[in-house]
């Protein structure tokens, strides 16, 4: 299966660095995790998923925290998409009894077939019978692209880790199944509902780009503080019942083996992120910022 299948899950479910300030966890990416019993340190990084690997190179700790480490954690493991490939496909597809010009008024298709055109170079009738909510993936997907035309979906963080992992003959855990994130990606809105939500992200395409450049922003400074608050409640309450999940799961992977946990960076962020929910249990969680001396 195509990684960009995968980019496209991950995408959904959606400068200078400061210190912590209190109980908020802002200003890295990289968070070491120690303490309540753990004989090693795990480590808990925030992807952004349309960031390249390269991007590493200027975070001193990542690879070094990564290398210390025994198993790799993930949200999901790349090699059960690729198994899945044909479910996930079969998910992306409408009924049979349901079309495009259905759901949408003759102006809206019209409207819909014209940015679509405009952005991925084809229009409606290349989409097939796909959901509205994959075809906004995929328009958006493309906008990236045209915006930050180095990005190389090989080379994508979260498939990266993954990559360095099997290569370095050590577990993958995936804190969530496939067939899950096949749920929340396609399945969470009625087909009415993606549709609307399709319309409306290319009537305000504008402001898409400038929330994807803000985003883009915001994790290259390492502003987690900032980057919770450009989502929406409706998004961020999805987000919390999924760090809830994670944190029931987390305590007995990192006590097995020292791990590297690359997820979502949405999901550190907040009073119900990882992070604060990691030191709600007892463990002790410092920002990894400063420069590695081989030890980090």
């Amino acid at each position: 299966m195509k990684r960009r299948s995968l980019i496209m899950i991950l995408t959904l479910i959606m400068s200078t660095v400061s210190a912590q300030k209190g109980n908020e966890k802002t200003g890295a990416l990289l968070w070491k995790i120690s303490g309540n019993g753990l004989e090693q340190p795990s480590y808990v990084f925030g992807t952004q998923h349309f960031t390249l690997s390269t991007f590493l190179d200027s975070i001193e700790c990542v690879k070094q925290a990564f290398a210390s480490c025994e198993q790799m954690v993930g949200e999901v493991v790349i090699n059960d998409v690729d198994t899945l490939a044909t479910e996930v496909q079969k998910a992306e597809m409408m009924p049979q009894d349901t079309t495009l010009q259905m759901l949408l008024s003759a102006e809206d298709y019209r409207f819909v077939d014209e940015q679509l055109t405009a952005v991925c170079g084809v229009g409606l009738q290349s989409f097939g019978l796909l959901k509205p909510s994959v075809i906004s993936l995929k328009f958006m997907s493309s906008l990236y692209e045209r915006m930050f035309s180095q990005i190389n979906t090989s080379e994508i963080l979260d498939i990266w880790f993954q990559r360095q992992a099997v290569n370095k003959g050590i577990p993958v855990i995936g804190l969530e199944t496939v067939q899950y994130q096949i749920k929340i990606v396609y399945e969470a809105k009625s087909l009415k509902q993606q549709a609307a939500d399709l319309v409306s992200m290319l009537k305000n395409t504008d402001d898409l780009e400038i929330g994807l450049k803000t985003l883009n922003n915001l994790y290259h400074s390492a502003d987690l503080k900032g980057l919770s608050e450009i989502f929406n409640e409706e998004n961020l309450t999805e987000l919390e019942a999924r760090n809830k999940r994670w944190l029931e799961k987390l305590p007995a992977i990192m006590a097995e083996k020292p791990s590297f946990i690359a997820v979502g960076c949405l999901h550190l962020v907040g009073e119900e992120g990882i992070l604060v929910g990691l030191e709600q249990l007892g463990y002790i969680v410092e920002p990894v910022i400063e420069i590695c001396d081989g030890s980090p």
